[in-house]
């Protein structure tokens, strides 16, 4: 039994020995990079789904943060378009508006024969221009039902027989409320040659010396 005992210790040790010197061999296979462990294709599938590799480099980003950051620029570009198609909205808006403004409140020329222009908007209430005086007190009456801010118009002067003397265009801002009379000042006919209108003061001695006249409204403006 003894001798038996010895001959199985020698060969436990043979074996051990054996064990070691193949483990040292490995360690070194392993640490000078000729063998290496490969992760399985079960745990590269995980590592590709948690990270992405970028060619250009060894950056490994994580991909819930890729994500993240690919969610976040979709919004940014999502609010930049809805910011410029406001704006888009608002300056259409605005144009029209001026649009409408400027259609709802400039009346045509009346040569132009326009459906909306009203000939009788404004009409001549009072006329006054002495033969010493060089400037005429025009009177108009505003027949609408808006405020008139602006008027074009022209005065056309007749002798007594209805013969044409000459005639004058003018502008003038001036503010009429509806059916009001407002007065303004416009240059009188032939003061230098001593005209006045016939049913102002007429010059002594030179009867003739007097005119008729007659308005026509051109165009206006109201607020």
């Amino acid at each position: 039994m003894k001798y038996d005992w010895e001959e199985s210790k020698s060969r436990n040790a043979k074996a051990f020995i054996v064990f070691i010197g193949v483990v040292l061999v490995i360690v070194l296979l392993w640490a000078s990079g000729l063998i290496r462990w490969e992760d399985s294709p079960k745990e590269r599938v995980d590592l590709d789904d948690e990270v992405i590799h970028r060619a250009d480099g060894d950056i490994v980003v994580p991909a819930a943060e890729w994500k993240a950051l690919k969610d976040e620029v979709g919004q940014l570009r999502q609010e930049l378009e809805q910011l410029k198609s406001k704006r888009n909205e608002a300056v259409a808006d605005k144009k029209q508006t001026v649009a409408k403004a400027n259609t709802a409140t400039t009346h045509p020329d009346a040569s132009k024969s326009s459906k909306d222009f009203d000939s009788n908007a404004l009409t001549l209430a009072n006329y006054n221009h002495d033969w010493v005086q060089s400037d005429a007190t025009v009177a108009l009456k505003n027949n609408t039902d808006y405020v008139i801010t602006q008027v074009t118009g022209r005065m056309i002067y007749y002798d007594m027989s209805g013969n044409m003397l000459d005639y004058q265009d003018f502008t003038k801002n001036v503010i009429i409320e509806s059916g009001m009379v407002k007065s303004f000042s416009l240059k009188g006919y032939g003061h230098d040659d001593n005209y006045a209108y016939y049913k102002s003061r007429i010059v002594p001695g030179s009867p003739d010396r007097k005119y008729k006249v007659e308005f026509e409204l051109k165009s206006y403006k109201t607020k």
